[in-house]
């Protein structure tokens, strides 16, 4: 329960850092603030349930002698955390062509240890060519970066 009440909170902030920080399109829909919007909704939906979930009184206690360590979340949640704030960095100066799939490809094989190359540069290539697809259909620009001029 708490952890629904505390996805609720980061969703109400996001939703309030995207209101203030992001402009309006004006007649335009969706307009730059459609997705972030989206998506705080949808972070604050999912906090509600897992809160109304945790009301239900059904959750089980969990014996301290019994409970699972989890000794290996460390690394990885820190690495995830490394590969986000390299990918907002990435973003803003080489732009969403180059910072997406080397992001992509670095949290794949890093985080994930695949080793296999052919699905892990696939994937990279078709997510980033399948959102630029999407965002050029909504006539939403996408960063170009501040190192190339393109």
């Amino acid at each position: 329960m708490r952890l629904g009440a505390a996805l609720v909170l980061i969703a109400l902030a996001w939703l309030w850092l995207v209101r203030t920080e992001i402009p309006d399109a004006g007649a335009g829909w969706p307009g730059p603030r459609g997705f972030p919007q989206l998506l705080g909704v949808v972070l604050a939906v999912l906090g509600v349930w897992m809160m109304a979930a945790g009301l239900g009184g059904s959750a089980a206690r969990v014996d301290e002698r019994t409970r699972p360590t989890y000794t290996g979340e460390l690394p990885v949640a820190a690495g995830t955390l490394g590969v986000l704030v390299l990918y907002a960095f990435l973003l803003e100066r080489a732009g969403f062509l180059i910072a997406t799939p080397l992001v992509i490809v670095l949290a794949m094989a890093g985080l994930l240890r695949l080793r296999r190359w052919l699905p892990i540069v696939s994937l990279a290539a078709g997510f980033t060519f399948g959102c630029w697809i999407i965002f050029e259909a909504l006539g939403t620009p996408l960063p170009r970066g501040s190192w190339i001029g393109w």
